[in-house]
């Protein structure tokens, strides 16, 4: 079996960011208490991966084939370089997400945690949420109504999941926001899994890394080919620019 260095990178990047959603699930269960965790970047977080979720699927297994003998340079380089990797990373990431919100919002009951001081979003999260989900819903609708009045088409499906790209990347500029505050409020890490971040930060130099050499194999690079594939190019770069923030906190805190 030949593994190309693409599928190396892109079954590291899978692992690491599959992997590092579990730690903090562990932690809170072993503490018995998830107090170290941010109920606005949970809820934020569930959200911005049900939106990249439908975005992967769509490009997956929605996106129409086109003849060999018809494909030009263009049509080439429309599709995004996503594959099912990123629909197994991405709905285990949305899975346990939703698991650690459970224990967030339903630790003493559903894990037996310890009473916790009650939590609610913050105003100004809450409201964003809310914005998020009227714009989810406003696009969609556009989204199938555009389908059924012209047809299915590629270019219609790539704008509408650059759009959910968009907002899972506004998601996740977002998500990290009240988790650094609440971190910085706290003057503490205790209870919170540096090891998911390390694991993050992984997955997060793979998947640009990944995306790098197809490209360079391809020889293409263009502002078209930046423009499909900026999702991923986003999410990897917001991810590592977070981390490294959570890392610092981390070594200041704890020493």
């Amino acid at each position: 079996m030949n593994l190309r260095i693409d599928d190396l990178l892109g079954l590291i990047y899978v692992s690491a960011w599959s992997i590092s959603m579990y730690p903090p699930i562990i932690k809170n269960w072993k503490c018995n208490s998830s107090s170290a965790i941010s109920i606005d970047f949970v809820l934020l977080n569930a959200a911005g991966y049900f939106y990249l979720l439908t975005s992967l699927i769509l490009q997956v297994y929605f996106w129409i084939p086109v003849s060999t003998e018809l494909l030009n340079t263009e049509q080439q380089l429309l599709k995004p370089k996503v594959s099912v990797l990123d629909i197994i990373y991405c709905s285990n990431g949305f899975i346990m997400t939703v698991v650690l919100l459970t224990q967030v919002v339903w630790g003493r009951k559903l894990w037996n945690f310890l009473k916790d001081k009650k939590r609610r979003m913050t105003n100004f999260f809450h409201k964003l949420l809310c914005l998020s989900i009227f714009c989810f819903t406003f696009i969609t609708f556009q989204y199938i109504y555009n389908n059924i009045k012209n047809g299915w088409s590629n270019s219609e499906t790539l704008s509408y999941c650059n759009q959910l790209f968009l907002m899972k990347i506004s998601m996740s500029l977002v998500k990290y926001i009240p988790q650094v505050t609440y971190n910085y409020n706290r003057k503490s890490m205790k209870g919170y899994a540096i090891q998911g971040v390390f694991l993050d930060t992984i997955g997060g130099v793979a998947s640009l890394a990944q995306l790098v050499v197809q490209l360079q194999r391809d020889q293409n690079f263009s502002f078209l080919v930046f423009i499909t594939n900026f999702g991923k190019i986003g999410l990897g770069l917001v991810t590592l620019v977070f981390n490294f923030i959570f890392i610092s906190q981390w070594m200041i805190y704890e020493s």
